[in-house]
């Protein structure tokens, strides 16, 4: 799963309403869960980047950090 088809896919479906759940099941063969943590690797990756900067932005945007637990 490259971060190129994680980034298509969330632009085709950026809202959850609707069957997403089932599309990501069927189309990408993933949990919406998993789905949901490639999607954010994707886009702070430098490939997902480059395939769609302004998606891969806007992503980012859209989700605070998540909170690192241990670190300090």
């Amino acid at each position: 799963m490259t971060p190129a088809r994680l980034l298509t896919f969330e632009a085709r479906n950026p809202s959850w309403r609707g069957d997403k759940e089932t599309r990501i099941r069927k189309e990408l063969g993933l949990s919406p869960a998993r789905y949901v943590v490639l999607l954010e690797r994707a886009a702070a990756s430098i490939e997902g980047r480059q395939a769609d900067p302004l998606g891969a932005r806007r992503l980012l945007a859209l989700k605070p950090p998540r909170i690192r637990w241990g670190s300090r």
